[in-house]
């Protein structure tokens, strides 16, 4: 289901049994900022942030329908992006729950993800990925990938986005359909491609490897 995406690890019980209709009642409706309106909404903002998921695994390439947009922030800014978007609602996105992190409360600890809106008349816009890496990108799921910012991010259009190679180690684990349709749509130059394979098969994605390795033509 759609919804799945947006809530990726919410219990089936809460998610994966509703409808679209059904999820808009409990949850509220997305209708998510394109990556160019991100930017010019963090213009001025001074903390290092990117689009994350299945536009950053596209990036470049041929785009699919979207049903949130994931933009990542290190955990470190919290406070500087909870600044920048203080006009904003933002809700703690968790197991299948939200809660609004009203001005002054603290964030949860080990929780990772925020929903943002303008407020209850609007739809969410923004689904905020807290990224604890520092000094380099870490692999959130396997500390062992580390790579350089340098070579984590890149700028299409003058957005920032997660490196395609990167943003496929996350839909690997999924193995969806739409993560398969993104891994055929990446654009993956043969250093990218290389180390990709290198990767899935360190972490035993060995099916995705050998796709990655063999691309369709």
């Amino acid at each position: 289901m759609q919804q799945t995406g947006r809530m990726a690890n919410a219990p089936a019980s809460a998610i994966n049994d509703l409808d679209e209709q059904a999820f808009q009642s409990l949850y509220g409706r997305w209708d998510p900022l394109e990556p160019g309106q991100v930017a010019g909404l963090f213009s001025g903002l001074s903390v290092r942030w990117w689009i994350a998921g299945g536009r950053a695994a596209r990036a470049g390439a041929p785009a699919r329908h979207h049903e949130d947009i994931d933009v990542a922030v290190r955990l470190d800014d919290l406070d500087k992006l909870r600044q920048q978007l203080s006009a904003w609602d933002l809700w703690e996105a968790h197991s299948g729950t939200l809660r609004p992190l009203l001005p002054g409360d603290t964030f949860t600890q080990g929780r990772d993800q925020l929903w943002a809106r303008r407020d209850a008349q609007h739809p969410w816009q923004l689904d905020l990925l807290l990224d604890r890496s520092a000094g380099e990108w870490v692999f959130k799921h396997d500390a062992r990938v580390r790579v350089p910012w340098s070579d984590a991010l890149h700028t299409v259009n003058g957005v920032p986005y997660l490196r395609p190679e990167l943003a496929l180690l996350h839909k690997a684990r999924l193995d969806r359909p739409k993560d398969r349709a993104d891994l055929a749509a990446a654009r993956l130059d043969p250093d990218a491609r290389a180390w990709l394979v290198a990767t899935l098969d360190q972490l035993g994605h060995h099916s995705w490897a050998r796709l990655v390795r063999a691309p369709a033509t």
